[in-house]
């Protein structure tokens, strides 16, 4: 079995899991609204941290779970190994490189990318999974403007890269 979930039940199940959020709990699914209520109880007296907390307690709740379920997928599964160090490529450099990112020694780095991203991601209203699966699927227009943005500064840089890069 392919230790990665087929898009084929993997996007049914997220789609799947927004409106139910939505219906039953009254909430919307994202992970950097979450930002704010984390940091709210360091940053109080910053004016974008000083809200009412209590509706928000379930953000907690929500990031433990994601750090629980990162633990014990490596528990479960020791010799799972980033899906870029499966992939033979005839470049070895590649492999090398993917390998190499998920190094202990750049778990500083990561907390402070982590920490920039979540906090431009709350800046802007959310992140780009949330706009682009819970906003449109709300039909918000910021939400389509931003997905039609992210696709198509996608679709530019990726140009960009395989022309004048490689």
């Amino acid at each position: 079995m392919s230790p990665v979930l087929p898009w084929y039940i993997a996007g049914p199940l997220i789609g799947l899991i927004v409106p139910l959020l939505l219906v039953f709990r009254e909430k919307q699914f994202g992970i950097s609204s979450s930002y704010r209520y984390l940091l709210s109880g360091l940053f109080a007296k910053v004016p974008y941290f000083n809200y009412d907390r209590k509706k928000d307690s379930w953000q907690l709740h929500f990031c433990i779970g994601l750090v629980i379920s990162g633990v014990l997928v490596t528990v479960v599964f020791p010799d799972l190994q980033p899906l870029a160090s499966t992939v033979s490529s005839s470049n070895s450099d590649w492999n090398f490189a993917a390998i190499s990112v998920y190094d202990w020694s750049n778990a500083a780095q990561f907390f402070v990318g982590g920490t920039l991203v979540g906090f431009g991601a709350r800046y802007a209203n959310g992140c780009t999974a949330g706009h682009c699966i819970m906003g449109v699927s709300q039909l918000a227009a910021s939400s389509l403007v931003a997905t039609a943005s992210f696709f198509i500064g996608g679709w530019f840089t990726s140009n960009f890269i395989l022309t004048f890069i490689f």
